[in-house]
């Protein structure tokens, strides 16, 4: 948080675990305290840099090489759903990027640290801001850019499950 530009006095009001092995509540309790501490600015600098699964690194990649933002979208659109998100290249030149698996009518989470929790459960956004950071790293190798997250717009999570997981972001 340090490098983020987060002051000390800031960052010492925040209670962390006491263990690495945090469980699905304290994480979510720790993004419960970042919504009381920081600004929206501060919460998207610390959270487009989380995420798991960032040590994977598919070939897929080495495919798309040399090929134009376009081509790679519709390449890695035509994937399936559970080997890569829908990205949307916007009219204003954003990039939408989401999932949206459905089960009885409503939307799933994909964060399996989110599955864990006790149903039904309601998260903040910036919980969600992991799996922005998580689309960030793969976007950014996938589609040989830059990225710069503007919002969490949504999650199963946050939204009861009424809406889909998206993420919006600028390319730099």
């Amino acid at each position: 948080m340090l490098d983020k530009g987060i002051p000390a006095k800031t960052i010492q009001q925040f209670v962390f675990p006491e263990t690495d092995e945090e469980t699905p509540e304290e994480k979510v309790a720790f993004a419960n305290q970042m919504d009381k501490l920081l600004t929206k600015d501060q919460i998207l600098s610390v959270m487009e840099e989380q995420g798991c699964s960032k040590d994977e690194h598919p070939e897929i990649w080495l495919k798309l090489k040399g090929k134009p933002i376009e081509e790679r979208i519709k390449i890695l659109n035509a994937m399936g759903m559970n080997e890569s998100p829908r990205i949307r290249l916007n009219g204003d030149g954003t990039l939408s990027v989401f999932w949206h698996f459905e089960e009885n009518g409503k939307y799933m989470c994909v964060c399996p640290i989110i599955n864990k929790l006790q149903k039904p459960q309601t998260v903040s956004l910036t919980y969600c801001g992991c799996c922005s950071g998580h689309i960030k790293y793969h976007s950014e190798n996938s589609l040989g850019v830059k990225l710069r997250l503007i919002e969490t717009v949504s999650s199963p999570i946050s939204s009861g499950g009424e809406k889909y997981c998206e993420h919006l972001f600028e390319i730099v």
